[in-house]
């Protein structure tokens, strides 16, 4: 469990990175997939899965009460999404995207913090004694 958390820290830091220096490549890709169902309904379901399994995993991470405030964060994000509906989704993703073209490298460097935060609390010993 804390090995997949940790890749998707990982993931999350080179999505960081992509958006210092390409931000145009996620921004297109947005912009291309935004009337989709699949997108719609991705975002949804990879919100409730990184959330329940930053729930779940909280436990065995060096900050517990933080890791489980981004879960919850997400979850609520999710059924946000989910009770919003599709066409509002749409709608909202089409209206924000411009906006955060603006904070591109603002967006990057949160990407690249949290990325390194999920992977440093997930790694290592969370009970190391001082000697």
């Amino acid at each position: 469990m804390k090995f997949a958390i940790r890749l998707l820290g990982v993931l999350i830091f080179l999505l960081g990175i992509l958006l210092l220096v390409q931000p145009e490549i996620i921004f297109a890709w947005m912009e291309d997939h935004q009337e989709s169902s699949w997108l719609y309904v991705s975002a949804i379901v990879v919100r409730i899965v990184f959330g329940v399994l930053l729930i779940i995993a909280a436990k065995a991470s060096k900050h517990p009460l933080v890791v489980k405030g981004f879960a919850y964060l997400a979850i609520i994000a999710a059924l946000i999404f989910l009770f919003i509906g599709k066409e509002s989704f749409q709608e909202f993703l089409s209206s924000i995207i411009p906006h955060l073209k603006s904070y591109d490298i603002m967006i990057g460097v949160i990407a690249m913090l949290l990325g390194c935060f999920l992977f440093y609390t997930f790694s290592g010993n969370r009970n190391l004694k001082n000697k």
